[in-house]
């Protein structure tokens, strides 16, 4: 079953089982889903609190992107359920010819690749959510400035997660895969800066929080 048609008592329970899936990916992916909701609940707030507020043309798509990145990492969490199945079942696959090794190799390549790259993917649209999450700091009602810092540090954490999972996969699955290491090098300046701005985002937010906060009286 997708996990977007699950209950969250039914994928509770997988998650506890003693199934290989669904697993830290895919459950970084359910956190990072509704880290995008609640930001876009923030911004729709705001927009709502504020309607003439300037911010408004930029609330609405800001808004639009994060509802179809909460989307999007569902589906996420899907492909990966779906590679690391299809690696157990490659790994499965008998051996005893040349032919049957060769489509045994290229069944388990397949699906290695995407247990890579999913998490990949996945991490990268948490890092552009933490970057979403910043640009909303200004526009976002002190209402619901709380949840804005609920969404970024729930991206943060899938942020992690999904660079721990893939360099998992690249160190145990693939270790001669050299190409994997270099993307995950490459990348790397990417999400120590998402990872940085998500603090950021929250001294902001404890900030405004603060001074918004009311005086006592004497």
């Amino acid at each position: 079953m997708p996990v977007a048609e699950a209950t969250l008592e039914r994928f509770r329970e997988a998650v506890a089982s003693g199934q290989p899936t669904p697993a830290g990916v895919a459950v970084a992916a359910v956190s990072a889903s509704f880290a995008f909701g609640l930001l876009a609940k923030a911004l729709a707030v705001s927009g709502r609190k504020d309607a003439r507020s300037a911010n408004l043309a930029k609330l609405e798509p800001l808004t639009a992107a994060a509802r179809a990145e909460s989307s999007r990492m569902l589906q996420l969490a899907d492909g990966d359920i779906a590679a690391f199945e299809a690696y157990l079942a490659g790994a499965r696959l008998p051996q005893a010819t040349d032919q049957e090794r060769l489509q045994r190799r290229q069944a388990l390549d397949s699906a290695l690749r995407q247990a890579i790259e999913l998490p990949l993917a996945a991490a990268r649209s948490a890092a552009a959510g933490v970057q979403m999450c910043a640009e909303a700091v200004p526009m976002t009602h002190l209402v619901v400035l709380a949840d804005l810092a609920a969404a970024v540090t729930l991206l943060s954490g899938a942020l992690r997660t999904f660079l721990l999972c893939a360099q998992s996969n690249v160190t145990q699955l693939a270790p001669e895969a050299s190409s994997h290491r270099e993307q995950l090098a490459e990348e790397a300046d990417l999400y120590k800066r998402a990872l940085r701005q998500s603090k950021e985002v929250l001294k902001r937010v404890a900030t405004a929080l603060a001074v918004a906060r009311p005086s006592r009286q004497p």
